[in-house]
């Protein structure tokens, strides 16, 4: 029986700009996991670059639209927008300040949670900071945001609790996670063989600079753990 992940943008972005693509095909063909996008995250890489002619993501477009086609990346429509749009409206109400609510998720990631509830899918491959920190570490954002915006900010209990419940099965890992798993299953071993090591380090740190939201503290412990 073949395994589930539903991916974001951020992360196949991070891949495609990383040359990493070919994870996803490693971990399809060999660990036979389907990745799953909903219709927004198509739209955000391949139809809008290649639509206005952004010719800083075109060729990441070519690439992720072939791996589409090729049903490596598979697209999924469960027309969950009521429910999208019921979840947008709860998450960018659970914090707020004296002045206003804050916004932390758009339509783009409440589809994809969405989408990963309606599916029983409990593993999302999500590499941007906000949306991971709400569903990982709520209390740390709120720190964060405290910080951020240099003034107290205050929780909805309602707003929450319903928001947590909604999420409370999700595990979420990023592109970092992702390619540490294929080194271990002998990914790299296979492409950079005696390099594989310093193949690993470049790529980790190739996708923190291609937008995952990783530390170079976690990427330094990546490697301890990984290279034993």
């Amino acid at each position: 029986m073949r395994k589930e992940i539903l991916c974001d943008s951020s992360s196949l972005i991070s891949l495609s700009s990383s040359c990493m693509l070919e994870v996803l095909r490693f971990f399809s063909s060999r660990l036979k996991i389907n990745f799953i996008v909903p219709p927004s995250v198509v739209y955000e890489i391949v139809k809008r670059p290649l639509s206005i002619k952004m010719k800083a993501y075109q060729l990441s477009a070519i690439m992720l639209r072939k791996y589409i086609n090729e049903k490596v990346i598979m697209e999924v429509n469960a027309n969950t927008r009521e429910e999208s749009l019921n979840l947008l409206r709860i998450a960018n109400n659970i914090f707020y300040t004296s002045k206003k609510s804050i916004h932390l998720i758009d339509l783009g990631e409440a589809e994809m949670i969405s989408l990963a509830h309606r599916l029983r899918i409990n593993v999302l491959l999500m590499d941007e900071r906000t949306t991971r920190a709400l569903i990982e570490s709520p209390f740390s954002l709120k720190e964060h945001l405290e910080e951020e915006l240099n003034r107290e900010v205050k929780i909805n209990e309602n707003n929450y609790e319903a928001f947590y419940d909604y999420v409370k099965n999700m595990k979420i890992i990023r592109s970092v996670e992702l390619v540490g798993v294929a080194f271990q299953e002998g990914f790299f071993r296979e492409k950079f063989g005696e390099n594989e090591k310093e193949a690993l380090s470049a790529t980790l740190y190739k996708l923190k600079y291609s937008g995952c939201s990783v530390s170079f503290k976690e990427i330094e412990r990546f490697l301890r753990e990984l290279n034993g």
